[in-house]
């Protein structure tokens, strides 16, 4: 991961089929240019927010530089301004001595990352005002693109000369670069993966110019999705069935009362006909107009697909009716995690094309970064995400959440499931994939004081089998060593005391060994009643409260003693704020207030009033959010300013905490509740290809699912794709400007190098396959 802290952020292209670059330059499916409602807006290299940039120079040349995100880059000059915007200056100067030199500036997005091209290529341009100090000056211009999974990771297409475009005087001049000229035809450039603008010399001469206002623009509109959204998995037979019907109100030609029909895939015999309701004249989410295809009569198990009585509206991707609709996906994301393994060398026989030697042999004689102990043996765990981290705190998350799915719908998960190493054993193969992480967080406890460490620290970004590179267990955070945070202790605590429970039936004494170590683990919270802070980098917690209360809580589940109880009872009024109805996102990482309630509730003798406060304050949340669920456009729970980075984590844990509350408190049954159970099928319908977007973001899982996700593992072992499962974190309006998107929902990219919108991660992964476990339920 790219964040010094994995709490969500607030700050796609719209781009919804992923052309590749030869498609584009070839004329497929060309963008109409005829006037719209839905333009697509300027992308702002620079204007007056600096992003990311680096500028150098070299002998006889130098170049005048400021420090900027700790790069050098070009001076920002507010007193050279054109249409009330500064300027970059590009001050060049030489020593005189011979030899030919050179400068050159790189412009990037936010964070270096990439973005799309694609909808601007076949009319747009790159465009920017200059002006010399002089006259005369002269430049190169040209892009480069990064794509993960090819050879070359990055490659520059060929510069061209600002002399074939503008001659420089001292007074601005606009300049307009066709991008096919940036970007010639038949290139292997990846437009969807553009990631540098470049400028540099185009001669030997000392000069001083200006840029100002330097963007990418296209005279065509935003792209349209298919007007046809479907659940691309498919819905029970007995479950909610709802279909979008969506575009933007200038180019779906439909009206409230257009009729529609669903019909069987074999033959195409009609099996139900409905009309269309109008649900949003004017969605602000995705700048769409709304109709609602409801279709949940249909009873008869089969494949169909859904057809609407509307000139231009093409029928929708084929979908199941069916009992056993999400078995495919419960194991398909449950198989994310052995992929997800480090130690362990994955062959074919479990990994079919997917395989790979052992990721990073050396953690299993890692340093610690104070040196202040000896090395150790920290093997096992899974990746965290993108990266090659491993984190205590949120992999007792995904803990959590796997345990939590196999203890409240155990008959879904069986031994022999998942085709892992472990399968055949007797054990569930869900609980073998939980070991594999639980025996990496008993190797991180210190022994001594009953702490955990928090993280062994990713160095590289070759593959795992090739990462050569020293691995250490992070214990330093400025002068202090042997730092052992006391939130991933209380993390640590929950989530072993959550998993013993499981265990107990299949393993006894690796039971009894995870309760032991949660109890240790709760020792040093008790010696630590003010906390100990995290270490520099991802996850790093500084407030451990709602994760004590998480551990005071699954302790108590897990053992009944009155300590634990005790502080439960002493503290959980504190967290009322976790059930204000007004919050989008229930927790996570550092965040597990919610959970702590869910372990207390099933614990074997929760105190009346604690039950009671709770129902009283769940009741209140749970109404919330279904009215979100039920009357938000995409029947996802997030409002507009919710789409920020790991969106589709948060629609998926709203809904796990929705279930899992209604379970504990006992009222729920999944197959006659149906406010609930019509939530969790919404939400699971938007991940699944109900979005603006038309996509499925889970890997394989659907016949336009994503195809791509941002996994360093992935992006370098070289095979053909990426393995069925994965969860994109989902779109995402804060982090990345040069999205093309105008509208929230749309901020997405389906490429391999942008972990804004595209990065996996465990606890995701995790919540995936307690909601598809939970939605199984479902006939």
């Amino acid at each position: 991961m790219r964040r010094l802290y994995k709490r969500i952020l607030r700050s796609s292209t719209a781009t919804l089929m992923i052309l590749s670059a030869a498609l584009v330059m070839n004329g497929s499916r060309a963008l109409a240019d005829t006037p719209s409602s839905h333009p697509l807006k300027d992308l702002p290299v620079f204007s007056s927010t600096r992003y990311d940039e680096w500028a150098g120079a070299g002998s006889p040349l130098s170049i005048e530089t400021a420090s900027y995100n700790g790069n050098p880059a070009l001076p920002v000059d507010t007193t050279q301004t054109y249409n009330g915007l500064p300027s970059l200056r590009v001050d060049v100067t030489s020593d005189g001595s011979s030899g030919y030199g050179w400068w050159s500036v790189t412009q990037a997005d936010n964070n270096w990352e990439t973005y799309s091209l694609v909808p601007y290529y076949a009319n747009g341009a790159l465009e920017f005002n200059v002006k010399g100090a002089v006259g005369g000056e002269a430049f190169t211009i040209g892009l480069g693109d990064r794509n993960n999974r090819r050879s070359p990771v990055q490659y520059n297409a060929p510069t061209v000369q600002s002399s074939h475009y503008v001659t420089v005087t001292s007074t601005w001049q606009h300049v307009r670069i066709p991008l096919a000229d940036l970007i010639p035809a038949g290139s292997i450039f990846d437009l969807n993966q553009a990631y540098l603008l470049y400028f540099g010399s185009a001669n030997n001469n000392a000069q001083e110019f200006w840029l100002n206002d330097v963007k990418f623009t296209s005279p065509d509109p935003q792209h349209s999705a298919p007007f046809i959204k479907v659940n691309q998995l498919g819905y029970g037979s007995l479950a909610a069935k709802d279909a979008l019907v969506t575009g933007y109100a200038d180019e779906l030609d439909a009206v409230d009362g257009t009729p529609f029909q669903v019909k069987r895939s074999s033959d195409n015999a009609v099996v139900y006909n409905g009309k269309l309701k109008l649900a949003d004249d004017y969605d602000s989410q995705s700048g769409e107009r709304i109709f609602r295809a409801d279709f949940s009569s249909l009873l008869r198990p089969g494949t169909y697909y859904l057809s609407v009585a509307a000139p231009g509206v093409a029928d929708s991707l084929p979908f199941q009716i069916g009992d056993n609709v999400y078995q495919p996906l419960v194991t398909d994301a449950s198989r994310y995690f052995y992929y997800q393994r480090q130690g362990i060398a994955l062959d074919a026989a479990h990994a079919g094309v997917y395989t790979r030697g052992v990721g990073d042999p050396q953690d299993a004689n890692a340093p610690f970064a104070s040196g202040v102990n000896p090395p150790r043996d920290v093997s096992q765990g899974w990746y965290d995400a993108g990266d090659y981290g491993k984190y205590v705190n949120s992999g007792a998350v995904a803990v959590s959440d796997l345990t939590w799915a196999y203890q409240l719908v155990p008959n879904e998960f069986k031994d022999g499931q998942l085709n892992i190493p472990e399968s055949g054993n007797g054990v569930p193969d869900i609980l073998d994939e939980v070991k594999w992480e639980t025996d990496f967080i008993l190797k991180m406890q210190d022994q001594a004081s009953g702490g955990f460490y928090h993280m062994v620290q990713p160095t590289s970004t070759a593959a795992p089998d090739k990462d050569t590179t020293q691995r250490v267990i992070e214990d330093v955070n400025g002068s202090q060593t042997n730092v052992r945070p006391t939130d991933d202790a209380a993390s640590a605590a929950a989530a072993l005391a959550e998993a013993s429970i499981s265990f107990k039936k299949f393993d006894p004494a690796y039971a009894a060994t995870l309760l032991s170590a949660a109890r240790r683990g709760w020792d040093y919270l008790s010696a630590n009643p003010d906390g100990v802070g995290g270490v520099p980098g991802p996850y790093a917690v500084s407030d451990d409260s709602a994760d004590r209360l998480w551990a005071a809580a699954a302790l108590y589940r897990a053992t009944g003693d009155a300590q634990y109880n005790t502080y439960f009872l002493d503290n959980y009024q504190n967290f009322a704020s976790a059930w204000d109805g007004s919050r989008d996102d229930p927790g996570g990482v550092g965040n597990m207030a919610q959970t702590a309630f869910l372990d207390y509730l099933r614990a074997a003798h929760p105190d009346a009033t604690a039950r009671a406060w709770f129902a009283t304050n769940f009741q209140a949340w749970s109404k919330a959010v279904l009215a979100r669920s039920e009357q938000g456009p995409w029947h996802n729970t997030l409002e507009d300013n919710d789409y920020y980075w790991g969106s589709n984590g948060v629609v998926l844990n709203t809904m796990h905490v929705l279930a899992a509350g209604t379970i504990v408190l006992g009222g729920l049954n999944l197959s006659s509740d149906v406010r609930v159970a019509g939530a969790l099928q919404s939400g699971m319908n938007y991940i699944l290809g109900v979005n603006p977007l038309h996509l499925s973001f889970v890997t394989g899982d659907g016949a336009d699912s994503i195809t791509t996700i941002y996994s360093t593992a992935w992006s370098n072992e070289g095979h053909p794709g990426v393995p069925n499962g994965y969860l994109a974190d989902g779109p995402n309006s804060d982090d990345n400007p040069l999205l093309s998107c105008t509208a929230p929902a749309k901020c997405y990219l389906d490429n391999d190098s942008n972990w804004t919108t595209n990065e996996n991660a465990i606890y995701w992964n995790a919540d995936l396959v307690l909601d598809s476990a939970l939605l199984a339920q479902i006939p």
